[in-house]
């Protein structure tokens, strides 16, 4: 079966955007796929992971159209010297007026996104491509969701079945949320997004609340899941082991709006007052006032490193002692289901997640028996969750999780993937 997968973010890009085709396209060729990658040359990528070139197989063609770049352009025009947004449009909201004007036309006039640059550029690369080289099946993957506009283009141009992939809300997303378009701009992102729900053959989402949003029944819920072949050697590493800084505790990613930072530290300097113990943020950027409320509350108990490719990632949670998890307080928390959350579970390491109660993430690790969640009114519970872990760890019999979580592998969320992909092909 031939496949054509577009999307804006690939290797050399890192971070959580690349990973969850990137961990499916070995058992596509493994199973009879020729697929063929259409993505960015020189793209406004949040972080850079050139190892992760070595998971492409090598018979996947890979296509790459010049996506034009406006992050300088973006920090010059913030003033002062704001990175381009990459999921979050609230940063700069806080700069005066010119900073709100900006923020104000991104998402008003910039719809969906502004990746968009990049479709024309991409839309002239795939017709080139399908012109001698028809397929079965052409794959969008958002955000950014203008790549699903290309696939609505081609679409009309073109005979294949066209799969949707939707990584996270469009109209709902937290983002939107927190800065409301004006109503005729929301108007026209949702016209968007229901066009493309509707137009395409199949639409894959990662969990059952979004799969719910959609207007539009045609939907697969199919998880970003866990590469079991990172960790058959991660799972030796020993995370028992007596270290100078006491109790591992570790985040692994970035912080974003809606998640309690101050609850976390609150927990750790109540459940740890006494004892030896170290927070390790990995691959996380604090803002001043984060660095600050974590000074106060834990003083230098704490360390926060920068983006690490993701193998070391997973080094970090294979080596901690507890997994910190954090759900966003806002609407939409419900199907918050990132990787990470998957590669916790795979780790084996006990979870403490805070956020509402109720969300998908909540109910896999209670249904794994992987940890244990709170709310915000839980932050005592909590503690005295913490401190019997510790008490554990101390005695050396740190809980592990031991349940089979083979369903919830990438590998075999591909098949899930493959039967939709074949099911299409057959109609």
């Amino acid at each position: 079966m031939r496949l054509l997968l577009i999307t804006y973010y690939f290797p050399p890009c890192g971070g959580a955007a690349v990973q969850r085709w990137l961990k499916w396209l070995p058992d596509l060729v493994e199973n009879g796929f020729k697929v063929t990658v259409l993505t960015t040359r020189d793209g406004d990528y949040p972080v850079l992971d050139a190892s992760l070139a070595a998971i492409v197989p090598p018979t996947v063609q890979v296509l790459r159209a010049r996506a034009p770049r406006w992050g300088k352009l973006w920090s010059l025009l913030s003033r002062k010297n704001e990175p381009l947004p990459h999921g979050n449009l609230a940063a700069t909201a806080s700069y005066g007026w010119w900073g709100k004007l900006l923020v104000w036309l991104r998402v008003n006039l910039v719809v969906p996104d502004l990746r968009r640059a990049w479709n024309p550029n991409a839309y002239k690369t795939a017709v080139a491509y399908l012109r001698s080289n028809p397929v079965d099946a052409v794959v969008t993957t958002g955000p950014p969701h203008s790549t699903h506009l290309i696939g609505l283009k081609l679409k009309r141009r073109f005979r294949f079945s066209w799969v949707a992939d939707w990584r996270d809300p469009w109209t709902t997303i937290y983002y939107l949320r927190l800065n409301p378009p004006a109503p005729w701009s929301l108007r026209w992102q949702k016209h968007l997004e229901r066009r493309v729900a509707q137009t395409s053959d199949l639409n894959i989402v990662v969990s059952e609340h979004l799969a719910n949003q959609l207007p539009t029944r045609n939907n697969s819920v199919i998880y970003n899941g866990y590469d079991a072949r990172c960790w058959e050697f991660l799972r030796c590493e020993k995370s028992l082991s007596r270290q100078p800084e006491g109790l591992q505790l570790k985040y692994v990613g970035s912080i974003t709006e809606g998640q309690d930072l101050t609850q976390l530290a609150k927990i750790i300097a109540l459940a740890m007052k006494d004892q030896k113990f170290c927070l390790k943020l990995v691959g996380t950027a604090l803002n001043s006032h984060q660095r600050d409320l974590l000074e106060h509350k834990l003083h230098d108990r704490y360390r926060c490193t920068d983006f690490v490719p993701h193998q070391q990632a997973l080094r970090e949670m294979a080596t901690a002692q507890v997994l910190l998890l954090l759900i966003n307080y806002y609407p939409g928390f419900e199907g918050m289901l990132t990787t990470k959350l998957f590669e916790y579970l795979a780790s084996g390491r006990p979870i403490l997640c805070l956020g509402p109660h109720g969300s998908e993430a909540e109910r896999l690790i209670n249904m794994y028996q992987a940890g244990a969640c709170f709310d915000s009114s839980e932050t005592d519970a909590a503690a005295a969750y913490l401190r019997d872990l510790h008490q554990v760890w101390q005695e050396g019999h740190l809980p592990r999780q031991e349940r089979d979580l083979s369903t919830l592998s990438s590998h075999n969320q591909a098949f899930k993937l493959i039967e939709q992909l074949r099911g299409l092909k057959k109609g």
